[in-house]
């Protein structure tokens, strides 16, 4: 019996020291340092771009997808100047025009985009240099989704192996976002990371970094974090100072965008109840470490919509609902 107990003391003993590695409790309120006036407006006059574009770097290009555009929804520009060079996938009901715009996804390889198209449930591929050189040019690659469990925000790793936030519900439930890998190829998908068990309604946002062999995950309605290797291994949960598990924090909008920049993780933060009129956009960035170590916050002072990273240059360039509608934030400096 005295071993028994001493068996389970130690195996309790283990656990919370475990569970004290892979938790952190952070504070995200101090260093902050106000950036407002190192952001830079991008002037895009033509071609006229709606307030839901979603932007995107591939190569040597800065993409703005439109899914409200009545002509072309995907334009590429030189992502040094901000100039316009191209649009292509046309609006529409045909066998190469889309139907219901949905995410890019780039191939940093083979110098593509992916574009899925959920009214039809297809991905089709461009190829950046074809769209350069032919203005009429049509996709020449498509692909069946999985009609049973989509995927949505997509990462490309390469054509047998991508990651996505797959949506499933089950009858009387609310619907549930998890993170799966998919081939692309055979539609095959598998569960790779079913996000906090404690989180009842989850809405995420994730981020993959091949290099590092990290995901970084962000919960729209929860003051949390997470971070995990390729397989899907729990490395850390980052609770801020707001952390519950309340089903009633779908009024509550934490986390927006999320990257990852060399060594940081960087995630938009508002923190604000839903109002009764307008939006919730983030105006922050909060800075981590690759091992979730929050640094400090990047007080923009615009509201943000979305954003991405282009590593080469080392900017944010992002999507704003304010006074300017793009903008970006060389990092060079900010974030040591």
């Amino acid at each position: 019996m005295k071993y028994l107990l001493s068996f389970i003391l130690f195996v309790l003993l283990w656990g919370c020291s475990n569970n004290s590695g892979v938790d952190k409790h952070l504070r995200h309120s101090g260093n902050i340092i106000n950036v407002k006036e190192l952001v830079r407006e991008i002037v895009i006059d033509t071609p006229l771009i709606g307030g839901g574009a979603r932007p995107y770097i591939l190569d040597k290009y800065f993409i703005l997808s439109d899914g409200y555009s009545e002509d072309n929804q995907i334009f590429l520009f030189d992502k040094k100047n901000f100039s316009y060079i191209a649009g292509v996938g046309h609006s529409g009901e045909g066998p190469d025009e889309i139907t219901s715009l949905g995410e890019l996804m780039p191939d940093v390889l083979h110098k593509r985009i992916y574009v899925a198209d959920y009214g039809k449930m297809q991905i089709s591929g461009y190829d950046l240099d074809s769209v350069l050189l032919n203005p009429d040019y049509l996709p020449k690659y498509k692909l069946e989704m999985n009609k049973a469990a989509t995927p949505v925000m997509l990462s490309y790793g390469n054509d047998t192996l991508c990651y996505a936030c797959c949506i499933t519900a089950e009858p009387g439930k609310h619907f549930q976002e998890s993170l799966v890998t998919w081939n692309m190829k055979t539609g095959d998908i598998h569960p790779l990371i079913t996000g906090h068990p404690e989180v009842e309604r989850k809405r995420i946002r994730y981020v993959v970094s091949f290099e590092k062999d990290l995901i970084a995950v962000s919960y729209d309605h929860h003051d949390l974090l997470a971070t995990y290797d390729l397989q899907g291994n729990l490395k850390h949960y980052i609770y801020g100072p707001d952390w519950d598990n309340a089903t009633s924090n779908a009024m509550i909008y934490y986390y927006g965008s999320i990257c990852i920049c060399n060594n940081h993780i960087i995630v938009g933060y508002s923190g604000e109840r839903n109002p009764d009129a307008g939006n919730i956009h983030v105006s922050k960035l909060l800075v981590y470490d690759l091992d979730g170590n929050y640094i400090k916050t990047l007080n923009v002072g615009y509201n943000i919509i979305i954003f991405c990273y282009d590593s080469e240059s080392n900017r944010i360039i992002m999507v704003l609902d304010d006074e300017i509608q793009f903008a970006y934030l060389d990092l060079d400096g900010l974030l040591g």
